[in-house]
């Protein structure tokens, strides 16, 4: 054997070893047709490896025997025919094309290979496919043509799938992919014409080639054209969904103000009208003006998800606390609808666990609301029950059924979507804008629960939510808070009557200024007004106060400036003077971050009467107090 005849195997061997590299350093991104093309080349440079390797060592002045001669050829062969399978890979992963057929084919092909595989095996100590002379020939034996049938199958088989798949191709792509042939060209021209010539190999290397310079290296460029695109418009997708949520979340908010000033004056309507037509007319407003605060609030919530400032705040809570006020939320919903009510906690439950109350309330209360909003007869029924995961820890389960209208199975894999009420709009009451099951799924995720719904059709549904939760310790020490639910109190009137009492409001809009100071009329108490920080602190020089109601947002100085700077104020020191936040920041932890700063208590808007009362009572001394509700 001579240099001349390996020398088109050497070449290509030296430039495939190159094209490799160059495939490796330029193709950052990794897809699976890049991977199948990379197993071909590989495949390809060790059918060349081997090709000269085997013919290397047939001659005489290397040879140790016949053994590395029967070894590197039966690579060599077993290499070629899983070049052909590689091939046929890379057009399937090229065109993209997966059918049950492929994979039945998958499993044929594998099995094909193994054959192949032991027959070459076998083939080393029979001499049936070829053997080596006692003068280190090459010579074949009576069956040598199977040594074709595996790679013209594979290689064929690729053509024939191009071919069926030509209109998903362009003609660069189906010129080049078929140029693989030319394999089958070269073993021909070896074996029949210059069979001292390696051929099959460096037309296998020819391939390959035309496929890296005229289909992947242009195409990887598109690739990455095409992701660059892609990656803009991501980042631009996610602007603009920013500043959407941020629009929603500012328009929200912007529609509290006024809807504040709405119910706290319908709320002084309803306390001064003896007419039962106006007061009629009152309560319509109350219940349409209380279930669009329900929508503003959970299109807060679902743009403080979405802008990812929504955050979980786990605290001691008592379950039959937060139970009890989702009762008292909803109850009044379902008596309208003259539905059954039912609220029950599990024996097995802690009584106070670690978590965030506000979050499991506000999932309890979405839950409820959506199975009455959508149950016209029977019942609606939340139970909280609870598995032990270990001494510490427990699975909370919150379950809510109803005997409503029911969703048809193909939409409950909808119903937890952004605005979709799944099902058809004539079964539909019309209320809500579809979030409140989206963001008791949204929450769920963000506490690490999961959430299930079963429905049956007209029978009614049945939500699950397990939220993992801590049991509390002894030293979880938890008091009655009175911002977590306003208290009921019996029959009208004020909580309280304290003439002598003398109350600052602090506000830069003139009609909350006002309906804070009508909201406390019955109460007797002295009230004063003034629109910002710089006429509180003037004004708290001249006069002694027991209470000032801050708003926290004002344009000339901020609530929380304005209460620290008059906290150095004598006659405030002197007088003991408390400081109530009224803000329009409902979200978790907001009382304890108002506390933090040096307020003595916070009240929520829109204001309540009865907790406005109740957060002025729990300010005034005593001795102010002349009648007290019991």
């Amino acid at each position: 054997m001579n240099e001349y005849n390996i020398s088109y195997e050497i070449a290509s061997a030296f430039f495939i070893s190159i094209s490799i590299a160059v495939l490796l350093w330029t193709h950052r991104k990794r897809t699976e047709r890049f991977k199948r093309f990379l197993i071909l080349e590989v495949a390809v440079l060790f059918g060349l490896i081997f090709d000269v390797l085997g013919a290397v060592s047939l001659d005489a002045s290397v040879s140790g025997g016949k053994t590395l001669p029967l070894l590197f050829n039966s690579l060599y062969f077993m290499v070629a025919g899983y070049v052909g399978l590689a091939y046929m890979k890379y057009t399937l992963a090229f065109i993209g094309v997966k059918t049950r057929f492929h994979n039945v084919m998958k499993i044929f092909h594998v099995l094909f290979v193994i054959a192949y595989a032991a027959l070459l095996a076998i083939n080393t100590q029979t001499g049936w496919i070829f053997y080596i002379d006692d003068e280190m020939r090459y010579l074949a034996g009576p069956f040598h043509f199977i040594i074709y049938i595996p790679a013209a199958y594979f290689i064929t088989g690729g053509f024939f799938f191009i071919i069926a798949h030509r209109k998903n191709l362009g003609i660069r792509e189906m010129l080049s992919l078929s140029g693989f042939i030319f394999i089958i060209l070269g073993t021909l021209i070896q074996a029949l014409i210059i069979p001292n010539v390696l051929l099959t190999f460096f037309f296998g290397a020819l391939a390959v080639t035309i496929i890296l310079v005229f289909v992947e290296m242009p195409d990887y460029a598109y690739l990455q054209e095409a992701l660059s695109e892609l990656d803009s418009a991501k980042i631009e997708a996610e602007k603009a969904k920013h500043v959407k949520s941020e629009f929603l979340s500012f328009v929200s908010r912007e529609l509290k103000t006024p809807m504040n000033t709405v119910l706290g004056m319908d709320e002084m309507i309803l306390r001064e009208s003896r007419d039962e037509y106006i007061s009629g007319y009152a309560r319509d407003i109350a219940t349409a003006g209380n279930n669009l605060m329900e929508t503003l609030n959970k299109i807060l919530d679902y743009s403080d998800i979405e802008t990812g400032k929504l955050e979980i705040v786990n605290a001691p809570y008592k379950v039959s606390t937060v139970v009890r006020e989702v009762y008292k939320s909803v109850v009044f919903k379902s008596e309208e609808k003259g539905l059954k009510i039912g609220c029950d906690v599990g024996s097995l439950v802690p009584d106070i666990l670690v978590g965030d109350c506000v979050r499991i309330r506000q999932i309890m209360i979405n839950l409820m609301t959506n199975a009455i909003k959508y149950t016209n007869s029977g019942s609606v029924n939340l139970y909280v029950g609870s598995a032990e995961i270990d001494d510490k820890n427990i699975m909370m389960e919150i379950r809510v059924s109803d005997t409503g209208i029911g969703i048809r199975e193909e939409d409950l894999d909808k119903i937890f979507g952004t605005f979709d009420r799944a099902g058809d709009t004539h079964s539909r009451s019309g209320e809500g804008v579809g979030l409140g099951l989206s963001i008791v799924a949204r929450l769920t995720d963000m506490m690490n629960g999961e959430i299930k719904a079963e429905s049956k059709l007209e029978k009614g549904s049945v939500f699950t939510v397990r939220i993992p939760q801590k049991i509390a310790e002894d030293s979880d020490l938890i008091d009655s808070n009175p911002d977590e639910a306003v208290k009921e109190s019996t029959g009208t009137g004020p909580l309280f009557k304290a003439p002598n009492a003398r109350i600052l409001i602090v506000d830069d809009n003139d009609i909350n200024r006002v309906l804070e100071a009508m909201l406390l009329k019955e109460t007797e108490v002295q009230t004063a007004q003034v629109s910002g920080g710089e006429e509180m602190l003037a004004e708290l020089t001249r006069t002694s106060y027991d209470v000032v109601l801050l708003d926290h947002i004002m344009p000339d100085m901020d609530g929380v400036e304005a209460m620290k700077r008059a906290k150095q104020i004598e006659r405030v020191k002197n007088a003991s003077t408390a400081f109530i936040a009224i803000t329009a920041n409902t979200l978790p932890g907001a009382k304890d971050e108002y506390l933090r700063q040096g307020f003595d208590d916070f009240v929520s808007k829109p204001v309540n009467g009865r907790r406005l009362e109740e957060a002025v009572m729990k300010q005034l001394n005593a001795s102010l107090i002349l009648e007290k509700k019991q």
